[in-house]
């Protein structure tokens, strides 16, 4: 049960990933070539597809982008395996940037661009889960850093201003 409960994170982690990835191309493959009204022209699933990064910056750069996101995601696996103090919260910000990033990779090795499919009419850009995912998570990442991690920003041998 001890061994169990010291990979509970990593269990958490993965799970988040794994359905973030799942609904991600489940989505892309559903919507892929169609528009589809949800709430008029207000919100919307318009298939697009896209082979650079976000707002098309780095377009035609595929394998550039594929080796910069396999590299973060390595990056943050092994940030991952090196951080002590985990939480539910740490684990799904984690997990829903590791999806997102899986999800659009996936697009990018096997079709070489990504599909986006969600629309706005409020946004000059359409989008998709993955992208929504890697969004979440990276915010969600920032507000852990920033007021949840109790060692995020302390120095070595730095006691919190206590004497």
């Amino acid at each position: 049960m001890k061994m169990l409960f010291k990979f509970k994170y990593g269990i958490i982690t993965s799970l988040i990933a794994a359905v973030c990835v799942f609904f991600d191309l489940l989505s892309k493959t559903l919507t892929d070539g169609k528009i589809i009204p949800i709430f008029g022209d207000f919100f919307y699933f318009s298939s697009s597809h896209n082979d650079g990064a976000a707002y098309g910056i780095f377009a035609g750069h595929t394998w550039g982008l594929i080796v910069v996101t396999s590299i973060v995601l390595v990056l943050i696996l092994v940030f991952n395996c090196l951080k002590k103090q985990k939480s539910v919260f740490y684990c799904i910000s984690v997990g829903l940037i590791i999806g997102g990033a899986i999800g659009n990779l996936f697009d990018r090795i096997f079709l070489g661009e990504v599909r986006d499919f969600i629309k706005f009419s409020f946004f000059s850009f359409t989008f998709n889960i993955a992208d929504a995912c890697l969004t979440i998570g990276v915010v969600l990442f920032a507000i852990y850093l920033l007021f949840l991690d109790k060692s995020f920003g302390k120095k070595q041998g730095d006691n919190g201003g206590k004497n």
